[in-house]
């Protein structure tokens, strides 16, 4: 998505703030953030139905410590791990395609 288009559905969007519940304009932006996201960089969107990893499984992958894993979670620089509060969860085709483009 390119930033003339980007800003052309921010405006719509910023048209329709009056109309819209909470829930629904942050939905509206996770949508284009989403669509930004996939545009800049080239990805597809990740498997629906992808499995959830250990942190052991992980370690096992990758050879990267746990410690590493979590310190790197945590600082957002995990493609792969999802932060639910303070659990971290690792997907599977994450784990994936970020090992194919380590190599």
């Amino acid at each position: 998505m390119s930033c003339p288009d980007l800003a052309a559905q921010l405006h719509a969007l910023a048209d329709r703030l009056d109309a819209l519940e909470p829930g629904q304009v942050i939905g509206a932006l996770e949508a284009l953030k989403f669509a930004v996201w996939t545009s800049a960089t080239n990805h597809a969107p990740a498997p629906a139905a992808s499995r959830a990893l250990s942190v052991e499984d992980v370690v096992a992958r990758t050879g990267m410590s746990k410690d590493w894993l979590y310190r790197e979670a945590r600082k957002g620089r995990l493609p792969f791990a999802r932060r639910i509060g303070r659990r971290v969860t690792w997907d599977e085709g994450g784990v994936t395609r970020w090992l194919e483009r380590r190599r």
